[in-house]
């Protein structure tokens, strides 16, 4: 498989997997099951790495995870985890480990963890979050989501809360930039 890689953040360090990236709208995240497990967009810019891909390469080895947002005000966070794994197809691709948190963005992909991936097509939450929020994420029962960084892209801060690209932690508005990058275990 062909990745995209990043050393050029000073709060990550070097020798990162890009596996997702949003930045400018280009490419819609309202994809169904077949697109979000194999993967889509363009590795030069906006896209999804798969999810099949993201479960072999945390199962060949202890990964870390890296989230770094920013919003349309050009401030940046980050969000570390030292452990990422998440399961197959036959589990729906559950986000089931996420190690210890560090970083500037508070932890707000902790509630998702035990929770299966749902799409509009394959939404396995009781209150369709999928569906409403027209992306793929790592949705729960509980208000749907704390993050979601592959929700609807808006061109700009409106001034309120909508639902979009989030990291509700740090921020309940949209995010113009978010991408998250795994690497092994040292």
């Amino acid at each position: 498989m062909t990745v995209p890689c990043e050393s050029n953040l000073p709060e990550a360090g070097a020798g990162w997997t890009v596996i997702q990236r949003r930045k400018d709208g280009t490419v819609h995240f309202k994809q169904p099951w077949s697109e979000y497990k194999e993967g889509f967009g363009n590795l030069h810019g906006e896209f999804f790495l798969g999810l099949e891909n993201i479960h072999v390469l945390t199962q060949s080895q202890p990964h870390e995870l890296f989230v770094f947002l920013e919003d349309f005000f050009k401030e940046t966070r980050y969000a570390r985890y030292s452990n990422f794994v998440i399961g197959n197809e036959k589990e729906f691709y559950e986000l089931k480990v996420l190690g210890n948190y560090s970083g500037t963005a508070f932890d707000s992909l902790r509630p998702h963890v035990n929770h299966k991936f749902s799409t509009p097509d394959k939404d396995f939450t009781s209150k369709k979050c999928a569906q409403d929020f027209k992306s793929g994420w790592w949705f729960n029962n509980d208000g749907c989501y704390r993050s979601n960084l592959n929700g609807w892209y808006v061109f700009s801060d409106i001034g309120k809360e909508v639902n979009s690209l989030e990291w509700r932690l740090w921020k309940h508005r949209p995010l113009k930039f978010a991408q998250m990058m795994i690497r092994p275990l040292e």
